[in-house]
């Protein structure tokens, strides 16, 4: 652990200068003038995006997450739906159609956040978060901006496509002498419209082949913030659920200082939905 650490802020020490900032001049002629128009009277709220496939999705975890959202987000908020439809969504979300692109889920979000972007909908600065993630105690926006990761990233602790993108994010870090931290640590991450698509337009290619997208983005800042490093057993932020039945004793002993919790696909199971059934019992704005 302390390794580690001691790796991370090394890494850290060697911010330069942003990936986006390779392609000349700000990219964002696809944020038009109503766009931003429209957004002006946004202050009072921030969007949350959902980028959604029934392919990748277990059970009612969207609804889980939504109520969630409701019970403990402690600042005015929209909620945006990009991807597939459920029949239980109430006028209350957002819906953009987004038929998936890719197996890549990595490529695929790109996709659903270019809607994001160029979406009047969508305030110019909104949290991504995820149907298998969950806000387990009242947070306010502070606890979302805060930067996350879960140290530097490391190809072996992934597999398949995921260790693919994970070895594309690396190559293109190293290249650039960027710090190479992993911020996709399956909790709600804070990202800027223009700053997005200044990115996302100066490399097209390599993100067409997947990336880390949030480590990416969160690496190339040029003026970053010192990063929280997770460690579930320590830390103040994130539970995993990993294992079908965790011991329920210490999984709500953990969440009494822990905003999130994130189900990993090995993660859920009947425990899962019974758990979060109590933690949740009352339905949602969102919910017809």
């Amino acid at each position: 652990m302390k390794k580690t650490e001691e790796e991370m802020l090394d890494a850290y020490a060697g911010v330069g200068a942003a990936i986006y900032q390779s392609s000349g001049q700000h990219q964002s002629e696809e944020l038009s003038d109503e766009n931003k128009e429209q957004e002006k009277g946004s202050a009072d709220h921030v969007t949350v995006v959902y980028p959604y496939s029934k392919y990748s999705v277990q059970g009612k975890e969207l609804m889980y997450a939504l109520r969630s959202l409701k019970k403990n987000v402690r600042f005015g908020i929209n909620v945006v739906v990009i991807g597939d439809h459920e029949d239980w969504f109430s006028e209350e979300i957002t819906f953009i159609p987004h038929e998936r692109t890719s197996e890549n889920t990595q490529v695929d979000l790109v996709e659903k956040l270019k809607l994001a972007i160029k979406s009047p909908d969508v305030t110019d600065t909104f949290i991504l978060s995820a149907a298998d993630i969950y806000f387990m105690q009242p947070v306010s926006m502070a606890h979302i901006e805060l930067p996350k990761v879960s140290g530097l990233i490391d190809i072996s602790m992934y597999k398949g496509i995921d260790a693919d993108n994970a070895s594309h994010t690396l190559s293109l870090l190293e290249k650039e002498s960027l710090p190479c931290l992993n911020y996709d640590t399956n909790t709600p991450v804070v990202f800027n419209k223009e700053l997005l698509n200044d990115l996302i337009s100066a490399i097209p290619d390599k993100l067409d082949e997947g990336c880390l997208l949030a480590s990416l983005y969160y690496n190339s800042q040029p003026y970053p913030t010192l990063p929280v490093l997770l460690d579930w057993p320590t830390d103040q932020v994130l539970l995993p659920v990993v294992s079908q039945r965790p011991e329920e004793k210490k999984v709500v002993e953990l969440l009494t200082h822990k905003p999130f919790l994130h189900n990993a696909a090995s993660g859920y199971s009947e425990w899962l939905v019974d758990f979060l059934e109590r933690s949740f019992p009352d339905t949602s704005d969102f919910e017809a």
